[in-house]
């Protein structure tokens, strides 16, 4: 998400997840270029940097973001304060869940497991997806 914090550019090291999902979007051609340059797409040997953030994704609240910009991101747990303060209306009407620039096949599979585990487990959905 660096484009939604203005970063002008991202790198992502290369590594195998992303040529499977080359080869599995029929883009084959361009998974061997990266395999055949990964010396360039990988950090170099013993390399440091600046600043290194490690995240435990489970201690991480689930948030909502928007509306209007996804970088107004919204704790579930203070979701209903933030309505309240700025006027914004109680119900949903429609919910996407994704990035407006990464979103990911496994993320939607992903996402369209819990939905269905949650049908099976006699969830009802109230909006759309």
């Amino acid at each position: 998400m660096g484009a939604e914090i203005g970063a002008t550019t991202s790198i992502f090291p290369w590594n195998s997840r992303q040529e499977d999902y080359l080869n599995a979007t029929e883009r084959s051609g361009i998974a061997k270029l990266c395999r055949d340059h990964k010396d360039i797409l990988t950090p170099d040997p013993g390399c440091q940097y600046d600043k290194l953030i490690e995240i435990d994704l489970s201690t991480l609240e689930p948030h909502i973001n928007g509306p209007f910009t996804p970088d107004l991101a919204h704790p579930l747990s203070k979701m209903k304060e933030t309505l309240k303060k700025s006027d914004w209306p109680v119900d949903l009407s429609a919910c996407l869940i994704g990035s407006c620039t990464n979103s990911s096949y496994e993320d939607m599979s992903r996402a369209a497991s819990i939905a269905k585990e949650a049908l099976a487990h006699g969830l009802k959905v109230r909006i759309l997806f």
